[in-house]
């Protein structure tokens, strides 16, 4: 358990190499857990029965904060209702018009750096995402809720970092001193504003209405199909909001970790940026998160035994397809520690059953979309403007919260801004 989380990349290679591609483990509280890096496998359990397979279970930990009513903790009918209320608002059409917003944060952040101080691409990349996410999921308030919520997010994240604050043996808050007490305190104030945000949005007209998240969910009256209750739509935006922005922001690290680290890619990527091709961008993008998958695992509980791959499972057995293993290995991705956008442009692409940087089957996240075109334009932004030059010293992967990120927050030096004499005498190489 204490490898798993100072060392989640040292704990999975080691479990692989030692007992092949489906090992069992003890994880804390879950006593019976399988970890499954076979990609045959763990498609069978990712696209296996919701009924069977459940993932509910495995995220209660995430219950006092996320709530009953969150697509995290749902199975079932209920899950299905609330994703198909949520899919319209993250369709590739809806997505697209939140392109020139994300642009206009991303630019607005950018003119703050500061020429030749490294500094961690970390911290821009959480807010750029979190001011997106919350104008996307809340839309516009006042200028001083906007800023409260923005901060409420970092400061709960912030906390969030102990592995300890949300595991349930530490779940006392103790007057608000432990840290899920803390957590909890930072919840109930964004609660707050939720609960007075949804109450507004019920009264207005449909001609009033912004294109956010939350006034699409309050739209609907109680007789309507679409309706939901004032719960359930603060349960699911504040999954979106927790969820929705530090595993972007994380992946845009690791972008420009990667990009800043291979110069050929780099500049070949704005080479056809310039060109207004924006092909070779979904590629490094795909390329970055088969290498450095956010999230490098999910789970499964299942409801009965069950025959997965040359296993029969008792009932209560967790199982985690891991794809971090899956993308690592050298019989499905050739080469894998070797950084090429090229194998997603090639012949045949790689299969959706073995690139899962957002899961697969009726769970594959709903705002996969949102967040590779938050990514891809925000990259865009920045290599258009900035040039930047990696720091030396290598990034670790490391745990923060669940995902993996750059263990030095992907530390970078901007060398100039693109159209000035400084940009222009840095060499190749540099940028």
């Amino acid at each position: 358990m204490r490898q798993w989380f100072r060392d989640p990349v040292g704990f999975m290679e080691g479990n692989g190499d030692r007992y092949g591609p489906v090992f069992a483990v003890k994880l804390g509280a879950l006593k019976r857990c399988a970890f499954i890096a076979d990609p045959a496998v763990a498609w069978q359990v990712l696209s296996g029965d919701p009924a069977s397979f459940r993932m509910g279970p495995t995220n209660r930990i995430f219950r006092p904060v996320l709530g009953e009513g969150s697509l995290f903790l749902l199975d079932g009918e209920e899950h299905r209702h609330h994703r198909r209320l949520l899919t319209p608002s993250f369709h590739p059409r809806a997505v697209r018009g939140y392109a020139g917003l994300i642009e206009e944060i991303a630019a607005r952040e950018m003119a703050g750096w500061r020429v030749d101080e490294p500094f961690a691409l970390q911290r821009p990349m959480r807010r750029i995402t979190t001011e997106s996410i919350v104008r996307i999921v809340i839309g516009v308030c006042s200028p001083e809720r906007d800023a409260e919520i923005r901060d409420l997010v970092r400061e709960m994240l912030a906390i969030a970092e102990n592995p300890l604050a949300l595991m349930p043996q530490f779940q006392y808050e103790l007057g608000g001193r432990t840290p899920f007490g803390k957590v909890m305190n930072v919840t109930r104030r964004i609660e707050a504003i939720l609960h007075e945000e949804i109450g507004l949005r019920r009264l207005l007209r449909p001609d009033e209405r912004g294109a956010d998240v939350l006034s699409a969910l309050a739209g609907p009256a109680p007789h309507e199909d679409g309706f939901m209750s004032d719960r359930e739509i603060r349960d699911e935006c504040m999954t979106m909001l927790i969820a929705g922005h530090e595993t972007t922001a994380n992946a845009l690290s690791w972008a420009f970790e990667r990009l800043l680290r291979h110069p050929v890619i780099h500049d070949r990527l704005l080479a056809e940026l310039d060109g207004g091709d924006d092909g070779y961008l979904d590629a490094v993008v795909r390329e970055t998160l088969r290498q450095r998958p956010v999230l490098p695992i999910t789970a499964r509980r299942i409801s009965g035994a069950q025959e997965v791959g040359a296993f029969t499972f008792p009932a209560g057995w967790t199982l985690m397809p891991c794809f971090y293993l899956i993308h690592h290995d050298p019989e499905v991705f050739p080469e894998p520690d070797r950084f090429r956008p090229e194998r997603f442009l090639e012949e045949p692409k790689p299969s959706s059953r073995v690139f899962l940087p957002f899961g697969a089957g009726s769970r594959h996240c709903v705002g996969s979309h949102l967040a590779l075109m938050t990514i891809k334009t925000v990259i865009r932004v920045v290599l258009s403007r900035a040039v930047l030059e990696a720091d030396p010293e290598p990034e670790p992967i490391v745990r923060n919260n669940m995902t993996l990120a750059p263990g030095r927050g992907a530390t970078a030096v901007l060398r100039g801004r693109r159209g000035t004499a400084v940009a222009r005498g840095v060499p190749s190489r540099a940028r």
